[in-house]
């Protein structure tokens, strides 16, 4: 027992990585479970798609927008269904692969808090708050509620981002600097939400290091480094600035998703601890948990005492706790309705937020990182409690609170006994056609179809016989007898890159003929002559996509460079 003791006393990762498994452990079995964004597993299935067609990156899926098509990855964020992808393709289901995805960014996340939190503070100090970040409830709220993927692990890579700046703050280095900047492109491919209204505290963290550290050229290779970030997400972030003026974006803004409905009272952020998995609404009868994470916030609270008390002795952590509580009450202003006139200055910005309490996830990142400081704080006072110092003592206390007041909403209202089969057949695989069908829909069509789309092309005039139909991701192809010169309209909404080819020869095509719609559909228009023709309809690069394309290769290979082992490395090794 003693050794078994001693194994884990010295392995504080190990000690973590067990108690992180119960955040996750009700996902491991067979079936899939109900969550607000019900469009997971169909969102990798579309991946898929394009893999199995080689469109790479991925922009164009095939069957979202009732079967027409629809620029899905070319202004959703793609990372977390490329890495679903890879699981899928390791043999795992689409509903499996979400869950491991699932699964996976609990471990990540408190392996990245770890890592970040150690590199300036004790190991045990570490899990204790990798700990605290993950069982908090807004954490709880994005799996087992919300099934919010994207902003579950935009999360993870909060503390990769301060690490990797405070270790080129701290000693540079050519690797440190590709940390950065993969760290931030993840971010960026993963939520670029998140990114906006993370990047403020991530420069306010950079400055204060900077100054703190008194390490001022290291600005430098920061600057660059998050040039280089840019650039490795450009083939995401090029699109999605400069072409969402070709895709219907009012339907995020407005109705249930106008921000103005959802802020969070004072009671909600830090009385109320009842858990639910119903819809955010206005006023205080969410059907959901809109906790701040009391155990969390009483740890910030100590944090900011000691800071007070041992200023003299831990000066530097002292200011950062300061400047980063006053962060954290700003984070969490900006939930509350009383920060409605800073929403109304800024709503160009925060409008497609369309939830104040989204910053809970920039909150509950900071009141980990505060509570462990605090952690720090009374382990530096050498006093023992049992024969144990007394920071370990504290910080297991808070994480067994922790577990006992949040544990029990780490799991799913129900379970749903399915698989793939059934996740994508009937009733279930119709629902998935049209779930969010006005978001992103190309900006021609005035209205999203009511029926799914055809086969083939509606002859809008003279006669036309399709012999064969070849559907890919992004392209289809008929070949079609023209007994009369005709004008065909195909089954696909028109957007910025799509091309008409007849037998190989590229005609021109219009979105504009709506005859016979009740309302205009924005589809694929062209002329086609008598004969025999085989016709072929493809998204294509626009010159944007494909700058866009080559700077993210170019920044890839300046990454590999900056990763790359020395060549004093190579020459020791053939020595």
């Amino acid at each position: 027992m003693q050794k078994i003791l001693r194994f884990f006393i010295a392995n504080p990762l190990i000690v973590l990585l067990l108690l992180v498994i119960p955040s996750f452990i009700t996902l491991i079995r067979p079936g899939f479970f109900p969550m607000h964004d019900d469009l997971q597993a169909f969102r990798l299935h579309q991946m898929n798609e394009c893999f199995s067609d080689f469109q790479f990156p991925c922009r164009w899926v095939p069957d979202m927008g009732y079967k027409y098509g629809y620029p899905q990855y070319n202004f959703y964020p793609p990372a977390p269904y490329y890495l679903g992808e890879a699981f899928h393709l390791a043999g795992f289901q689409f509903i499996d692969s979400v869950k491991i995805l699932f699964a996976l960014g609990f471990i990540v996340s408190a392996l990245a808090m770890y890592l970040f939190l150690q590199s300036f503070l004790t190991k045990w100090t570490a899990v204790a708050g990798a700990l605290l970040y993950t069982y908090i409830p807004y954490k709880a709220v994005n799996v087992y509620v919300r099934g919010a993927m994207n902003e579950f692990w935009a999360m993870a890579l909060y503390p990769l981002l301060f690490w990797s700046s405070y270790k080129i703050i701290k000693s540079g280095g050519r690797r440190n600097v590709a940390y950065f900047a993969i760290s931030l492109a993840l971010l960026l491919l993963t939520h670029n939400l998140m990114a906006l209204i993370f990047l403020p505290v991530l420069t306010a963290w950079v400055l204060l290091q900077i100054i703190l550290e008194k390490k001022f050229k290291s600005l430098i290779p920061l600057i660059a480094s998050g040039i280089l970030g840019i650039g490795l997400a450009a083939f995401f972030t090029g699109p999605v600035f400069f072409e969402k003026q070709y895709a219907h974006l009012e339907t995020l803004v407005g109705g249930y998703f106008d921000y103005r409905q959802h802020f969070v009272s004072l009671p909600q952020m830090f009385i109320d601890n009842s858990w639910g998995y119903g819809s955010s609404a206005l006023g205080n009868n969410d059907g959901l948990s809109l906790s701040a994470g009391h155990i969390q916030v009483l740890g910030w609270l100590i944090a900011l005492v000691l800071g007070i008390i041992g200023f003299k002795k831990h000066r530097k952590l002292s200011i950062i706790v300061f400047i980063f509580s006053s962060i954290e009450l700003l984070t969490l202003f900006m939930i509350h309705q009383k920060s409605s006139f800073l929403w109304t200055i800024t709503e160009s910005l925060l409008i497609f937020l369309q939830f104040p309490w989204r910053f809970y996830s920039v909150s509950s990142f900071l009141l980990a990182f505060l509570s462990a400081i605090g952690i720090f704080f009374i382990t530096k006072l050498d006093a023992n409690i049992f024969k144990l110092n007394a920071g370990i003592v504290y910080g297991a206390v808070l994480a067994i609170a922790c577990f006992i007041l949040y544990l029990p909403f780490f799991q799913p209202s129900e379970w749903l006994n399915i698989s793939d089969e059934e996740k994508f057949s009937g009733i279930s695989w119709e629902k998935q056609l049209t779930i969010s069908i006005f978001d992103y829909l190309p900006i021609y069509a005035k209205f999203p179809p009511t029926s799914p789309a055809p086969d083939n092309p509606e002859t809008l005039e003279g006669l036309a016989d399709f012999k064969t139909y070849i559907r890919q991701s992004d392209s289809k192809r008929w070949k079609v007898y023209v007994s009369e010169p005709a004008i065909l309209r195909a089954p696909m909404f028109d957007f910025p890159g799509m091309k008409v080819f007849i037998d190989g020869s590229l005609v021109e095509h219009r979105n504009d003929d709506c005859r016979n719609e009740e309302f205009c559909l924005g589809l694929v228009t062209f002329k086609i002559p008598h004969g025999d023709h085989e016709i072929f309809i493809k998204l294509t690069n626009t010159p944007l996509r494909a700058i866009s394309n080559l700077v993210t290769i170019l920044s890839i290979g300046i990454v590999l460079i900056l990763l790359a082992p020395s060549f004093k490395y190579f020459k020791k090794w053939i020595d």
